[in-house]
């Protein structure tokens, strides 16, 4: 319970330090988007429950995958074929961000201070 605990500390510190990150909160909004559609459409089209679907959009996105849920329709297995293709690489991208915060949290501040640095037309 305590290794669970300190683990849950540190995601929160990285998410904590990947907020004032301006890629990491476009990598946030991609995945949550690209959650979103997949919800809509597992919903809509496989008639998943809005839960269902928002679990195989996840476990898909994050190459879990899950034995008794999969696309029944061959519109959702085409679907899910580019789901997976597009979002696997916003998703671990968006972990690495994480990552990142929780590892070197004073690199995410020195990205920022290069890319200000560099926009610096003085220095042209």
């Amino acid at each position: 319970m305590i290794s669970f605990l300190l683990t849950l500390k540190r995601l929160i510190k990285g998410l904590f330090h990947g907020f004032k990150d301006k890629r990491f909160l476009a990598l946030l909004t991609l995945t949550l988007a690209t959650l979103l559609s997949g919800t809509l459409f597992y919903s809509s089209v496989e008639n998943m429950s809005y839960i269902d679907a928002l679990y195989f959009s996840a476990v898909t996105l994050t190459t879990v995958g899950h034995p008794t849920l999969t696309p029944v329709t061959t519109f959702g297995k085409l679907f899910t074929i580019i789901y997976m293709f597009a979002g696997i690489g916003i998703t671990i991208a968006m972990i690495a961000r994480i990552t990142l915060g929780i590892v070197f949290p004073e690199k995410l501040g020195d990205e920022r201070s290069e890319e200000e640095v560099s926009a610096d037309p003085s220095e042209q």
